[in-house]
């Protein structure tokens, strides 16, 4: 569904993502996990065409996308929830899920509001609220279902944890899983690395811009230095210094 190959990019003379691959099936959920400044939402930039990688290839579903325009990356089935959730503050919950269908670009839609609100029911009861007024776990519930509006063929969440509560966690990753149980392919960059390998196949471990660790998600749970780097610290890393796996 999604493969980078040796991506580079650049912000000016700074290399963020240096000779970075991964792959994404069709049906996986994949984690990608390393601490802040390790380039992790840079790649997923790239990938919606945010930026531009300098080098290397970016294939979804058989396609060259490097180059795209965000919105024909998006049309072409490929969504991101960002960092944020940036959700449109003056419109309503319902305005911000309907303008979701943008994307779609005819493809038979995967969810309807009535899904939507299935997933997260606080949405429906406050469908008619300016978005800007709800609480960051409620919009991040809406960044979500915004994306789901458009009826991806693979959904891309950039830190989705970020900021929230634990009981508000706990319902956007039940939500990811039920997703998940539905077939989306799903591409996940999460700090918590916990959750992140908890609920993914496969996960990628980045640092200082490389891809340094891939393998099964139950492996890497067991991997003596995601344990030691990750598992323990990750959650409350604000530095941005990245530990250094041994050749």
């Amino acid at each position: 569904m999604l493969e980078i190959a040796s991506a580079v990019v650049s912000y000016g003379r700074i290399q963020a993502v240096r000779d970075a691959s991964l792959r994404v099936s069709e049906g996986e959920l994949i984690a990608l996990i390393g601490p802040n400044g390790a380039g992790k939402s840079t790649l997923l930039n790239a990938a919606s065409g945010l930026l531009r990688a300098h080098s290397g290839s970016i294939m979804f579903a058989g396609h060259h996308i490097a180059g795209w325009r965000p919105d024909k990356i998006a049309r072409a089935g490929l969504l991101q929830v960002p960092e944020g959730r940036q959700v449109l503050g003056p419109l309503s919950v319902e305005d911000n899920l309907l303008l979701g269908r943008q994307a779609a670009a005819g493809r038979p839609p995967r969810h309807a509001l009535d899904d939507i609100y299935r997933l997260f029911p606080i949405l429906q009861e406050r469908r008619q609220q300016k978005a800007g007024t709800l609480s960051g776990g409620q919009q991040q519930m809406l960044a979500i279902g915004r994306a789901l509006m458009g009826c991806p063929r693979l959904l891309m969440l950039d830190e989705p944890s970020l900021g929230l509560a634990p009981i508000i966690v706990k319902q956007v990753f039940d939500a990811l899983r039920d997703l998940r149980e539905t077939g989306l392919t799903i591409l996940l960059v999460e700090q918590n690395a916990s959750l992140a390998l908890a609920i993914s196949d496969r996960a990628y471990v980045m640092e200082h811009g490389r891809i340094v660790l891939g393998g099964p998600s139950a492996e890497l749970r067991h991997d003596p230095r995601v344990i030691e780097h990750y598992l323990p610290s990750i959650d409350a890393d604000a530095s941005g210094d990245a530990p250094v796996f041994p050749e």
